[in-house]
């Protein structure tokens, strides 16, 4: 049940234009009372339309195949939705860690079964195939997962189904154009990047002259192809919460592309058929996916056609912040220590990057797709109560997750870069620590969560100015920075870049949410881990000491060290968090809403009444 306030609210911010027409969420949305009363008697009429009106072929699908796509009207839509954002997180964050895992085994397979000489190329075509796909994607997918829900719950799935279509179609004739200009224009697409004076456009010109490239044109532009396919069908079922079919499609994918890559490496066809096997994965992923969908892709029927002008306006700043925190910020800091620093100073910054940007996003990949789709459906009827509660909701959910780990990170950074690394890699273990520190500040101010939240509210130019802001400060700090202190100014103007995104993204946000940022939550989260931290760091120096007196404990050195320093983390924090009782009553009340099984176990972390 929403509060009065969330209606208040949703009334007084009703004139907001984000292109999706305001409706009565109170009601049957509008409807006329013939369907309304036809509703009521009848509840075959509740399942999709495709049911009445798709041609033959589609009629022979499955009530239950139907059924998987079906999004309920209204307010019974938004709340569908949202009590399947936790499944569709966890399914999705196993997902991501599979894909991570197997890529890391594909690794593995090509260092073992080729030259350095090949796999330096297999990287150098792997690098250029995700420039082109960043260049494509247009922010296509970001626009998928902030207005399908919305437009199924409120207007029907019909026209969710009219947006997915004409957005598919733009799709198609993009890859076609890049499959033809991959295939017989790649020296002339080179040249015009390299016309403009910027270091992304330059880093694009270079690896599109790569005689590699042109070489393997073919196999590129058709995993190209595929993966385009693949990611938008992939949005699609994130933005209707039905992520267990990706992760049955792209789990299984990915163990036919390792199974079929060993047994091809094995014969001696090298790189090419591994990069063949890529296409043909997403390709066969991207057709399943679309059967799967065909109830939903061919809903006719629709009552409202979504304008494209506020799409295309998403989807351009997604493409430009996609582009700019995904490649251009580490190139800029890149340029800055090739023009001032040595190679080692290169190669410690990658590392520390690298692990930085691994521990960050560890246990919050599961949210991308799923956490826009979930602050969508929160906003249908112009709810901005609603809203701003899945809003904090999110915040605390990824301060929760990423944040301890970050913490023990800091805590150990030295260790962990020595154990992955070796000791050539020890001064790298400090430049860790100092991207850790930054990067857990972005974390608990919202990070990525501000920039989905301002997608949904239409608010999209706002992302593009803070990311245009960013870009100025890891500019003017690198530019003065990195030639006194090398890699750690480099990673010093990056962090700092990022402080500066989401600070400001939080501030454009900061008028249209009733609720407020939940200082009081990260505050007390970010304590007891440290606290727990601190506690082990201490414990771990007088090791020695104890190992004197109680001998086992010498043979706590290295990998088994850190292991029992992870565990006994998660124990004090546990119990930490425990004492400082992080959750708010209004928290626990609003999980058990949604899973009432977990609010039973988490009351020993929430707030006493009263």
């Amino acid at each position: 049940m929403e509060s009065e306030e969330g209606k208040t609210i949703s009334n007084a911010h009703s004139t907001q234009d984000d292109g999706l027409n305001s409706v009565n969420v109170g009601s049957p949305l509008a409807l006329d009372p013939a369907t309304q009363s036809s509703l009521a008697r009848d509840p075959a009429m509740q399942l999709p339309l495709i049911d009445r009106t798709s041609s033959g072929r589609l009629r022979t699908l499955t009530g239950k195949l139907a059924a998987e796509t079906t999004i309920p009207l209204g307010e019974e839509g938004a709340h569908h939705l949202l009590k399947r954002t936790p499944s569709n997180y966890l399914i999705n964050q196993i997902y991501g860690l599979w894909l991570y895992g197997s890529l890391f085994i594909l690794t593995i397979l090509l260092t073992h079964a080729v030259s350095v000489n090949d796999y330096a190329v297999y990287t150098a075509l792997a690098t250029a195939f995700n420039t082109i796909a960043y260049v494509v994607a247009f922010g296509l997918e970001d626009a998928i997962t902030t207005f399908v829900p919305r437009l199924a719950s409120e207007h029907g799935e019909a026209s969710a189904a009219s947006l997915i279509r004409r957005l598919l179609g733009i799709r198609l004739l993009i890859l076609v154009l890049t499959f033809a200009l991959l295939l017989f224009g790649l020296p002339y697409l080179a040249d015009v990047f390299a016309l403009i004076p910027t270091p992304l456009t330059t880093g694009i010109a270079t690896s599109l002259h790569d005689p590699n490239l042109q070489m393997n044109s073919v196999p590129i532009a058709f995993w190209v192809l595929g993966n385009g396919l693949f990611s938008l069908l992939n949005a699609v079922y994130a933005a209707i919460m039905r992520m267990k079919v990706v992760f049955i499609v792209g789990g299984l994918g990915q163990v036919f592309l390792l199974g079929l890559g060993f047994v091809a490496l094995h014969l001696g066809w090298g790189i090419v058929s591994i990069l063949w096997l890529q296409g043909i994965v997403t390709v066969v992923g991207a057709i399943v996916f679309a059967l799967w969908l065909a109830p939903l892709l061919f809903a006719r029927g629709s009552t409202y056609r979504q304008p494209l002008g506020p799409v295309f306006r998403l989807g351009f700043a997604s493409w430009f912040t996609n582009l700019v925190s995904g490649a251009l910020l580490k190139q800029i800091a890149l340029l800055f220590l090739f023009a001032y620093a040595t190679q080692a100073a290169l190669a410690y910054f990658n590392v520390s990057f690298q692990l930085t940007d691994g521990a960050n996003l560890l246990l919050v990949s599961g949210f991308g797709g799923v956490g826009v789709a979930a602050l969508a459906a929160a906003f249908v009827g112009k709810n901005y109560g609603r809203l701003s509660r899945i809003w904090q909701t999110l915040i605390k959910v990824e301060t929760l997750l990423s944040a301890p780990g970050l913490i023990f990170c800091l805590f150990n950074a030295q260790s962990i870069v020595e154990m992955l690394y070796g000791q050539k890699y020890a001064p790298a273990g400090q430049l860790f620590a100092i991207f850790l520190a930054l990067n857990l500040l972005v974390r608990v101010l919202g990070m990525t969560i501000h920039q989905s939240t301002l997608y949904v509210l239409g608010k999209a130019r706002f992302v593009v100015i803070a990311q245009w802001a960013g870009l100025f400060v890891v500019l003017g700090l690198g530019f003065w920075l990195v030639p006194l202190y090398g890699a750690a100014g480099a990673l010093v103007a990056d962090g700092v870049s990022r402080l500066v995104t989401y600070g400001l993204m939080l501030v454009f946000l900061w008028s249209d949410l009733p609720e407020k940022y939940p200082l009081s939550y990260t505050l007390r989260i970010v304590l007891a881990t440290a606290l727990a931290a601190l506690v082990l760091h201490f414990g771990l120096a007088a090791l020695p000491t104890l190992a004197l007196h109680f001998h086992p404990l010498a043979h706590l050195t290295g990998k088994l060290l850190l292991a029992v320093s992870g565990v006994l983390f998660v124990v004090l924090s546990a119990g930490l968090l425990i004492l400082v009782r992080p959750l708010s009553r209004k928290d626990l009340d609003m999980i058990a809403e949604i899973k009432p099984g977990v609010a039973r176990y988490l009351r020993w972390f929430a707030q006493r009444a009263g």
